[in-house]
């Protein structure tokens, strides 16, 4: 039975994603690192540490560390998603799910809460969430699923009583291999990648979430 719910963030509550590749862009450019969208769909859903310290391991530079890279995306991807970040569909319709059911709602991201919280200010959800796990709160990243583990262990349920809403593979992989449900919520250029047959149900947007998803 499912006594849970726990969102990833990026690209399931809010159009973060194409601003994340913009951030990155413009930071490597800064420090002469070759960037490419296919890059950006490969990591999509990976802590942004784990994501500079292996470019900057591939394509060292004089100059720049893992940290300053990070720290460089992090700071303009808040300014964007601030100021340009556009909630999702469908946010309401699971937050009505969530209640009528008495469930608790947990958030599971690899953004750094930092940055995490101004996303989490500008989708307006704060109030809601029981719970906010952070990449800054485990040691390994998606795919790995320690964020899933403990962010079920703080709800205070079995993971495999939470119903899980992910866009990236990563994220997926993630939430299969600590036993929770899970909703694939793919960007349409990803939608047909086999690597979401782990899903166990996969929608185009929360408006298309059927509470028998849930049950």
């Amino acid at each position: 039975m499912i006594r849970a719910v726990i969102f990833d963030m990026d690209g399931v509550l809010i159009d973060s994603e194409p601003w994340w590749r913009e951030a990155m862009a413009e930071a490597y450019a800064r420090a002469g690192i070759p960037y490419s969208a296919q890059q950006a769909v490969k990591t999509q859903g990976m802590r942004i540490g784990d994501i500079a310290r292996k470019t900057l391991e591939e394509h060292p530079v004089e100059g720049w560390d893992a940290r300053r890279l990070e720290e460089s995306v992090c700071e303009r991807v808040s300014e964007l998603v601030v100021a340009h970040g556009r909630v999702l569909p469908g946010v309401d319709r699971i937050l009505d799910f969530v209640s009528r059911g008495g469930l608790k709602l947990g958030l599971a991201t690899s953004t750094p809460r930092k940055v995490a919280e101004r996303f989490i200010e500008r989708i307006g959800i704060g109030a809601r969430l029981d719970v906010i796990c952070t990449g800054e709160d485990v040691r390994r990243g998606k795919p790995d699923p320690e964020i899933y583990r403990l962010c079920a262990s703080r709800l205070g349920v079995e993971p495999q009583q939470c119903l899980v809403f992910e866009d990236s593979v990563s994220g997926v992989q993630a939430a299969k291999a600590a036993g929770c449900r899970c909703v694939a919520v793919p960007e349409g250029c990803v939608f047909d990648d086999v690597r979401y047959g782990v899903a166990d149900f996969k929608i185009r947007s929360l408006e298309d979430f059927d509470q028998m998803m849930g049950q």
